[in-house]
């Protein structure tokens, strides 16, 4: 069930991915060929099925449909029945998956529409920090125990801790990746990182808390390496797009969440003694 919802939301990703930079609606109008402007029929615009059907192409001027629709179709029906299942698996309640498949689709369309036009849309961004404030506000358990300092409660209110837990999280998310930009620049006399990756850092860390944060910042370069390589060695440019490798590292970190919090635990109490062993 929750992979055929996912299909249906995927396909309004794809609308959101292309509509979204070229600063259209989303609400009309009717999805149409891009290349003959004919609107698309219901019975076409089915989830992957009619992709097939059609063998990828337009059932009117035969022009080529992008691999791109159903790959983020079948990407959302992944991530929300694996969402599920993971959300399930831990006792967590409904509203923690709500926040988590948020999260994801906000992720999603932002790491297409980076691959094809080296942005992330302040429209993704600028709604989605606010409504990652408001999911840890209404959903607590998105910021258990675990991602607080050394499971200190500040207010004894859940929802006001949690608050406090999202807010640290936008703040050390996004100002890892501004400083590290900031660096990027001063050693290398160009621009090294984008904001929109700082807003995207920010957003995901009030979802996901500040440790989780941490682990994305480290994670996401091992992937980037992946694509940087072949990119610098057939392209010879340094133009990467890196939100895609933010997305998958925040994938990545929420499914392994206890593992990857564990690590950043042990470095802060390391960090703790060497501060403790310097000060004394």
């Amino acid at each position: 069930m929750f992979f055929v919802v996912g299909l249906v939301i995927g396909s309004f990703l794809n609308v959101c991915i292309y509509r979204i930079p070229r600063k259209k609606s989303l609400i009309s109008p009717r999805s149409s060929c891009p290349d003959c402007h004919t609107h698309i029929r219901w019975y076409d615009n089915i989830p992957v099925f009619s992709y097939l059907l059609l063998r990828g192409h337009c059932r009117t001027c035969k022009a080529k449909i992008s691999i791109r629709y159903p790959c983020v179709e079948l990407l959302t029906g992944y991530l929300f029945a694996h969402l599920s299942v993971f959300v399930q698996y831990r006792h967590e309640s409904p509203c923690v998956f709500t926040g988590y498949a948020a999260l994801s689709c906000a992720l999603i369309i932002s790491t297409f529409v980076d691959l094809e036009l080296l942005i992330i849309p302040n429209e993704v961004t600028f709604v989605g920090i606010p409504l990652a404030l408001i999911f840890s506000v209404l959903c607590p358990g998105l910021h258990n125990e675990h991602q607080t300092v050394r499971n200190f409660s500040l207010f004894g209110i859940s929802r006001l801790d949690a608050a406090v837990a999202s807010i640290l999280g936008m703040i050390v998310g996004g100002g890892l990746i501004f400083l590290c930009g900031v660096l990027g620049k001063w050693i290398f006399r160009k621009e090294a990182m984008g904001f929109g990756d700082v807003k995207l850092m920010s957003m995901t860390g009030g979802i996901v808390g500040w440790k989780l944060g941490v682990a994305i910042f480290f994670v996401a370069p091992f992937f980037g390496l992946l694509m940087a390589i072949p990119v610098l060695i057939r392209k010879k440019t340094h133009l990467i797009p890196y939100g895609p490798f933010l997305s998958l590292a925040a994938l990545v970190c929420i499914f392994f969440q206890d593992y990857f919090i564990g690590i950043v635990d042990v470095y802060i109490q390391i960090l703790t003694i060497l501060f403790t062993g310097l000060h004394l």
